[in-house]
């Protein structure tokens, strides 16, 4: 009797994947590029405004951001990253759209900000941000950490492109509006053509001469496929949250600070006119800095990255706090290089130690780190530099031991053990 072939169903073309989780990225890294309308909005809100409540859009957003990407990592995982990526470029279109018809007359409240940039806008980053990550992994569990790397350098990357929009459209509080309508049209618009591409592949795939690697003699094998409920058991994820927390903390500050008007005066006032150009080159340090590091764990590790991360991080923060035009140029990118690298190693990390079944819920509640980070940052930046006379080389330097503590944890930190 003869047996009839079963015609396999045809594969994308996995790299397909990745270009497409790069661009929706792209799109969702103009969220970098708030310090250069930091400024417009503080006029917006009316004289007086201190930089607490310039920060508190970009702290808002980066709170709903973290929160709405646990919905969307459950969402997510059961399915699929394509319609929860449409939905949240949707979501993200309509914030940030909102905020600028908000800012047209070129005065209001703070608050409208907060609500439609913020939450909305934020909220959308946070639908769409796990989805891309999630997926691109899958298709490529042979390149783990260099995949990683990839699918979050447009998220660094974004901010190229964002810095020149908006230091050259949003002058000042009257042209906020246009911008931010154009911004969120753009942003929408590529986020929304990424993410039709977005697709899981099929159940046991695996990329054609690739075995999983066994675990080296004497180590003991990673348990995979943690739930989330079991992951938050093990000392291990919290090792990473805090570590996430104190590390994004350190890069978060130096970029929404970076075109900051105050501290470029202090530095040198001609900074205030090629800070885009520097900013450009610091946008493409946080893109390499994801794909360096991710790259770099898949060699030696993710742990024993981190810690060499952090230490690196730390000495820039260090130096970036010295107030010379050199300093704030070298080590400033250098803390975008870092701090890109932080986007990459902990959803590597976290699924290496957790799996990938459930790495979209998972992920997005160990990502709540960068959250807590954007937002304690936020209400702490003005009370810390009033506290400290303006000046901001003791805010660094203070950030920068942040960074020196998760060095500290980061020798403690393993996979996790299965209690039996």
């Amino acid at each position: 009797m003869t047996q009839v072939a079963v015609e396999q169903p045809k594969l994308i073309n996995r790299w397909i994947i990745v270009i497409a989780a790069v661009v929706v990225q792209f799109a969702l890294g103009a969220i970098y590029s708030y310090s250069f309308i930091k400024s417009p909005m503080k006029s917006f809100a009316g004289p007086g405004t201190d930089d607490t409540t310039g920060l508190l859009p970009f702290a808002f957003a980066l709170l709903f951001f973290a929160i709405l990407m646990i919905p969307a990592g459950r969402f997510q995982d059961k399915k699929g990253p394509k319609i929860v990526a449409i939905i949240g470029s949707l979501v993200l279109l309509s914030g940030v759209v909102l905020s600028g018809i908000i800012a047209l007359p070129g005065s209001g409240s703070i608050w409208g900000m907060i609500v439609t940039f913020g939450m909305i806008g934020g909220g959308g980053i946070g639908l769409v941000y796990v989805c891309p990550i999630a997926c691109a992994t899958k298709w490529f569990p042979d390149k783990v950490g260099l995949i990683n790397g990839l699918a979050v350098a447009g998220f660094g990357a974004g901010s190229i492109l964002f810095n020149f929009i908006y230091k050259f459209m949003a002058t000042s509080a009257l042209t906020l509006g246009p911008t931010l309508i154009f911004a969120g049209l753009l942003m929408g618009g590529m986020s929304l053509g990424g993410a039709i591409f977005l697709q899981n592949p099929p159940a046991g795939y695996k990329p054609a001469g690739w075995e999983p690697p066994a675990p080296k003699p004497g180590a003991t094998a990673v348990v995979e496929n943690w739930e989330t409920k079991d992951m938050v058991k093990t000392p291990t994820f919290y090792l990473l949250w805090l570590m996430y927390v104190m590390s994004a903390i350190c890069g978060l500050m130096v970029i929404g600070n970076f075109a900051s008007k105050d501290l470029l005066n202090m530095i040198d006032p001609i900074l205030n006119q090629v800070t885009v150009y520097i900013a450009a080159i610091a946008g493409a340090c946080n893109a390499i800095g994801r794909i360096f590091w991710g790259k770099l764990s898949d060699k030696i590790g993710r742990v024993k990255t981190m810690t060499i991360l952090f230490l690196v991080q730390a000495a820039a923060m260090m130096m970036f706090s010295i107030p010379t035009i050199a300093t704030w140029a070298i080590f400033g990118n250098l803390v975008y290089f870092c701090f890109g690298g932080n986007l990459a190693l902990f959803p590597a990390t976290t699924r290496s130690f957790f799996g990938a079944k459930y790495m979209g819920l998972n992920y997005a509640l160990v990502f709540t780190a960068y959250g807590t980070a954007g937002i304690l940052g936020a209400l702490l930046a003005a009370p810390l530099i009033s506290a400290m006379g303006g000046n901001y080389t003791g805010y660094f330097i203070l950030f920068g031991c942040m960074s020196l503590a998760s060095l500290a944890l980061s020798f403690i930190t393993k996979a996790p053990v299965r209690k039996t």
